[in-house]
């Protein structure tokens, strides 16, 4: 999860990762609903029903895919640790996270955003790629 300017060195560092892996990387995106049933499994979170905090969900996918057809009965939103709030569209496999506490976010978002994988923009696009990749490694 990127929480501050990203220097030169670390968008070296993802181009290099990505170059070096870019022909043997294939999607492998899972679908909305297995993002779901693996953060369900793993964090045990309790639902959050808040419609302020859906229609963030909700416009930040849209904003993210360029669609507007991007449905509320989709998007289950979670809270965990009290202070983390979650949101998961289980039609794209779009999820957003909130909180107070960066720390908790960023934990999550980098388990989340390496479960879900890769598709078809996201291996041409050496920023998101190269990330996937680090995390991976680590």
């Amino acid at each position: 999860m990127i929480t501050k300017r990203v220097t030169k060195r670390e968008l070296n560092k993802w181009k290099s990762l990505w170059e070096n892996s870019r022909e043997l990387l294939k999607p492998n995106r899972i679908s909305g609903a297995e993002l779901n049933r693996y953060f369900i499994d793993k964090y045990s979170p309790e639902r959050y029903e808040n419609r302020a905090f859906l229609e963030i969900v909700k416009l930040n996918d849209i904003e993210k895919n360029g669609k507007t057809d991007v449905k509320d009965s989709n998007i289950i939103c979670y809270s965990i640790y009290k202070n983390v709030f979650v949101g998961i569209d289980v039609s794209n496999s779009f999820f957003n996270i909130e909180s107070e506490d960066i720390d908790k976010c960023i934990l999550i978002y980098d388990d989340l955003f390496v479960k879900r994988g890769l598709n078809e923009g996201d291996i041409n696009n050496y920023v998101i790629a190269g990330q996937y990749l680090d995390l991976k490694e680590q």
